[in-house]
């Protein structure tokens, strides 16, 4: 909690109470509060590094998938490329046979 933060409501409170010191007491309590909230969610928060980081990570990611699927085409083709050859070379082959 901020100081000014601490300062409005020390303010508001000191309206309420009869004296200063109950209004500080008060305050003091809130801010604990504040502050124990705060660091039993901090590990779960992210902050604006945390999420760059992430948008970071999710662009190297699309990047080497894209990269990965051109590489799977051009594996494909190659493939595509044998199995056509081999066909073609293995009808040759038979076709020779039965001419004998």
């Amino acid at each position: 909690m901020t100081a000014a933060q601490s300062l409005k409501i020390y303010e508001i409170l000191g309206r309420h109470f009869n004296n200063t010191e109950d209004a500080r007491v008060v305050v003091t309590e809130i801010e604990e509060i504040i502050e124990t909230k705060i660091a039993e969610k901090k590990d779960t928060l992210a902050t604006k590094e945390d999420i760059g980081k992430l948008q970071e990570d999710i662009i190297k990611l699309r990047e080497d998938s894209l990269k990965l699927q051109i590489e799977m085409e051009k594996r494909f083709n190659q493939l595509t490329i044998w199995i056509v050859g081999t066909s073609i070379a293995l009808g040759g082959i038979i076709i020779a046979v039965m001419k004998l």
